[in-house]
């Protein structure tokens, strides 16, 4: 009919429709835009409202706007909700950008910290301390990864120039006190000690601390004597594991195992406790009795691949070689590094018949026999020794 306008097709419409969004992102797309949205999401990161936070400093990132601090405090939000990996990744994209920022560099730090990757840590909280030698933060984290990692020399570097700051800090004494003994500097470790059961009081944990350093140092009579009145009354979690260590190294097994045992009464939660008082069981041929002691322990701490490879040893002793593999696979995977798994891997892989498989995890097991792993969980530090992290900075 003459004079009637046609209905516009579907293409059309998606045509004007393709048009107008490009225009509309144009003009959202401006600096004066983005600044608002950043600075929005930095006062919903200050609020702790992690979710809007992530969600405007996604939205800089998609208008083009990659900026150090944007990719900074995204970085930060990944690490206060726990999503270390992705924070590390975001974190190392802002350090790409702005390479001298000591904050950055603090937080990439600290990320590596709550992965227990002590010596990828370092050199991020050495920048720091090189930029800021006042930086209390870097050096106690510092000082951690120095200690976690054996190299006591430097963790006394590290804590000494904040020790009159931190003097009432338990585990900084704790951790300075063994640092001096292991470098055979008895009067500084005894001078340390006295300031930590006078900042501790007599209490339950101060004798904890007190039993663990002198079984890290050697003292055993010492340490038990601690210990024991840790372990009295109402014990603290963790005391009667260390006396359960304490019996393993002076080789009163069934002692140990009655240590264990009243751990697991005391912290349920304590995933080595379960897994020593297994190791016991394993040692003495009772698969069968070891096996529900490491799948609690496995349920309790899943990210610890040392409980996966163990739980793989009993299944493999009790003749359940499929359930052996996958326990070994979970090891692996957590730690793809560790050539004992791969090969014990390999070698229940052969069990269930698997050859070709086994052969590749043998072969894997070969290239890293000569690796030393960053120990992240040894006897003495099951108990996370760590400090609860600090706040990021941001």
């Amino acid at each position: 009919m003459a004079g009637t306008i046609a209905r516009p097709s579907f293409v059309t419409l998606a045509v004007v429709a393709l048009l107008l969004s490009s225009l509309l992102a144009q003009q959202l797309a401006t600096p004066q835009n983005a600044r608002a949205i950043f600075e929005h999401g930095q006062r919903a990161l200050s609020l702790g409202q992690y979710g809007d936070a992530e969600r405007d400093f996604n939205r800089v990132l998609q208008l083009g706007t990659r900026s150090a601090p944007t990719y900074a405090n995204l970085g930060v939000v990944y690490l206060r909700t726990n999503r270390i990996d992705a924070a590390i990744k975001i974190l190392r994209q802002a350090e790409q950008l702005a390479p001298d920022t000591p904050g950055i560099r603090l937080n990439l730090g600290l990320a590596y910290f709550k992965k227990h990757e002590f010596k990828k840590a370092i050199p991020n909280f050495g920048y720091v301390i090189s930029s800021d030698p006042r930086n209390v933060q870097a050096h106690y984290l510092m000082g951690v990864c120095d200690f976690m990692t054996d190299d006591f020399g430097a963790a006394v570097t590290a804590f000494e120039p904040i020790l009159d700051a931190q003097q009432g800090d338990l585990e900084l004494l704790y951790m300075l006190g063994i640092s001096y003994g292991m470098m055979k500097r008895p009067d500084d470790a005894r001078s340390v000690f006295e300031r930590l059961v006078k900042a501790g009081g007599d209490t339950p944990h101060l004798h904890l601390l007190l039993g663990k350093a002198y079984l890290a140092l050697g003292q055993n009579n010492q340490a038990e004597v601690e210990l024991q009145q840790a372990a009295s009354g109402n014990a603290v979690p963790f005391a009667h594991y260390y006396m359960g260590i304490l019996y393993q190294k002076s080789g009163q097994i069934d002692q140990a195992a009655t240590q264990f045992e009243k751990e697991i009464e005391v912290d349920p939660s304590n995933s080595w406790a379960y897994k020593d008082l297994a190791d016991i069981k394993l040692d003495r041929g009772a698969a069968a009795d070891a096996i529900p002691l490491l799948e609690k322990a496995a349920a309790r701490n899943p990210d610890a691949p040392e409980l996966f490879a163990t739980l793989g040893r009993a299944y493999l002793q009790a003749s359940h070689p499929e359930r052996s593999i996958s326990a070994f696979r979970r090891a692996v995977a957590l730690d793809d590094k560790n050539g004992s798994y791969h090969l014990q891997l390999g070698r229940a892989l052969l069990r269930a018949g698997h050859r070709v498989e086994a052969s590749a995890e043998v072969a894997r097991a070969r290239v890293l026999v000569s690796d030393v792993p960053e120990r992240q969980t040894e006897v003495l530090t099951r108990d996370h020794r760590t400090p609860g992290a600090p706040a990021e900075s941001h």
